[in-house]
């Protein structure tokens, strides 16, 4: 769930923190007092473009940070593939936007990309309201719905299919790609057979470019090896040199040796350097004499090191691609030699492949179809208690021409507001709000069905009041014993219902407006009810109203969540 979002500098907003909690959240708030600015915060968080000037004057920045928790498995697992680290399975979001127009985006302290954001989204929190994240309005989403109410029949043809399917395009890419003319074909078979040939024939050993590398740097500096060499030796072995610096002394230590056991350990500490440096100058002069004294092998190792890049060049940057090129060669090569026999077993396969793809895509249109009546029954019965008066809900399943990973089935919400009106795509006739509530209908009907833990709604109250909007609130209600739902609203009917209570209010302080947002306590959550019921002129009667309702309310929300 959403537990926290933490805003600064945005718009009017200083800072605010917000710590919310299960079940159902309402905000309120007078009009113009910054409602909307919650939502754009949200938003902004979770990877919507935003206008820099939605940075408060005089910052350098605005800071949107959504914290949620008890995340679920899938979300886990999502971020674990990115290379982000959960624990105590808890995900961090935050978008800080500079003056200059950058913006950093990170999940749990690690940068991350809008893009990712808003597939991250897409699993954390569903926003539901005009020019939001209107999922419904998508064919894809709608489909996504269907299957997901039907569960386990769907979802396992879904992935026995998905695995038909990219096992069927391989075959049908392999099939593109015959060379059907003979004259074409026996271009490309002389072809292979020569490059075939050519690696064949280099017969490169791995790691030996980097062998003979390392032997090309030894042979071209085989002189400058050899005078440091002779510098050395001269430097060791030379007149007043080292080596007879140390005879000398050895000398002088042999005639005093025997008077003191001390000197006798320094002569032979002495005796062993002498001897180290007769083996160094010995192993100099070995080596000295066998260094390459002519340029033959140096140009056969220039000579390989060349034919090696021509071939990374045709084939592959690595000796590892070039052995792979070699083997998808011989493959093919074999294929155009035998053409009629591995055509005849590719089209086989071809043919066996597609009809266990049309097997699972009439099977997955089936079980859509008879979910698509289940869930449509459903969903017109849920709107209907809603107060869409004679409303008509129907979920049109139709055909694509090809087929695909997820089917061949296109999805269509059809719906009908008022008696007498055909079914028309719900995206062409519902406005905002009543998206609002058709999706709020539809949560209702999937509740336990759906991954997503937090819902948020805005605008669901437009146009409605009085019993419409008793009947929402009590929608609400249903679906946030499973949820968590954050809702915007100005009706006490939908305001009543809430678990936990949170006002909007705006400030003139110095000639600046400023909006606060806080959770009320139970003695100040009547005097908001009063103030939405009432408007401007609070009376005794206004208060005793508000706490009537919020008494029944919280009596029907009793009796909603022990059934």
């Amino acid at each position: 769930m959403l537990s926290n979002i933490h805003v600064k500098n945005f718009a009017i907003i200083d800072e605010a923190d917000i710590d919310l909690a299960d079940n159902l959240n309402i905000f309120t708030g007078e009009t113009g007092a910054g409602k909307s600015l919650l939502l754009g915060a949200l938003n902004m968080a979770l990877g919507a473009r935003t206008p820099k000037d939605i940075i408060s004057a005089d910052a350098d920045f605005a800071l949107s940070e959504l914290t949620f928790t008890g995340v679920s498995e899938k979300v886990r697992s999502m971020l674990e593939d990115a290379g982000i680290s959960v624990e105590n399975d808890e995900v961090v979001i935050s978008k800080k936007l500079m003056n200059n127009g950058r913006s950093i985006i990170r999940i749990n302290g690690e940068t991350s990309t809008a893009a990712y954001i808003k597939d991250l989204a897409g699993v954390l929190i569903d926003i539901y309201g005009q020019n939001e994240h209107q999922s419904l309005l998508k064919k894809e989403s709608q489909r996504d719905i269907l299957d997901e109410f039907g569960q386990d029949k769907i979802l396992a043809t879904k992935k026995k299919l998905k695995e038909a399917y990219n096992a069927y395009k391989a075959l049908k890419d392999e099939a593109a790609e015959l060379i059907d003319d003979a004259q074409s074909r026996k271009r490309r078979i002389d072809l292979l057979e020569y490059e075939i040939n050519e690696i064949e024939s280099a017969a490169i050993k791995p790691d030996e470019e980097e062998e003979l590398k390392e032997r090309h740097r030894f042979l071209a500096n085989a002189r400058l090896i050899a005078d440091g060499l002779a510098e050395s030796h001269d430097c060791l072995n030379g007149n007043g040199r080292a080596g007879d610096s140390i005879s000398e002394a050895i000398r002088a230590l042999s005639r005093i040796s025997e008077f003191d056991g001390k000197l006798e350990e320094i002569l032979n500490s002495l005796s062993d350097i002498d001897s180290c440096l007769s083996d160094v100058m010995r192993d100099m002069s070995d080596y000295a004499e066998n260094l390459p004294d002519d340029r033959q092998e140096l140009e056969e190792v220039e000579e390989r090191l060349d034919l090696i890049s021509r071939l990374k060049s045709k084939y592959g940057n690595t000796t590892a691609l070039i052995d792979k090129y070699f083997e998808n060669a011989k493959q093919e090569l074999e294929k155009l030699r035998n053409f009629e026999s591995y055509t005849a077993g590719l089209k086989s396969k071809l043919e066996a492949s597609e009809k266990e793809v049309a097997l699972l895509s009439g099977k997955l249109t089936e079980y859509r179809k008879k979910t698509a009546l289940s869930l449509g029954e459903k969903i017109t019965e849920a709107l209907g208690e809603m107060n869409f008066n004679q409303v008509k809900f129907v979920i049109d399943i139709s055909q694509k021409s090809d087929y695909h990973a997820d089917g061949m089935d296109e999805c269509t919400f059809m719906i009908s507001l008022n008696p007498g009106e055909s079914l028309k795509p719900v995206q062409e006739v519902a406005s905002g709000g009543e998206l609002s509530r058709i999706m709020l209908g539809i949560k209702s009907v999937m509740a336990g069905n759906d991954s997503v833990q937090t819902l948020v709604f805005d605008e669901i109250d437009a146009g409605i009041s009085g019993r419409t909007a008793q009947m929402v609130s009590e929608k609400l209600c249903r679906i946030a014993a499973g949820h968590q739902v954050i809702c915007i609203t100005h009706l006490p009917q939908i305001a009543s219902m809430a678990d936990n209570h949170y006002e909007i209010s705006k400030t003139v302080n110095d000639g600046k407006t400023r909006t606060g947002i806080r959770k009320l306590k139970d003695s100040e959550i009547k005097n908001e009810l009063a103030r939405l019921i009432g408007g401007a002129e609070l009376t005794d009667k206004v208060y005793s109203s508000a706490s009537e309702m919020k008494a029944l309310a919280d009596k029907r929300k009793a009796d909603i969540r022990r059934n």
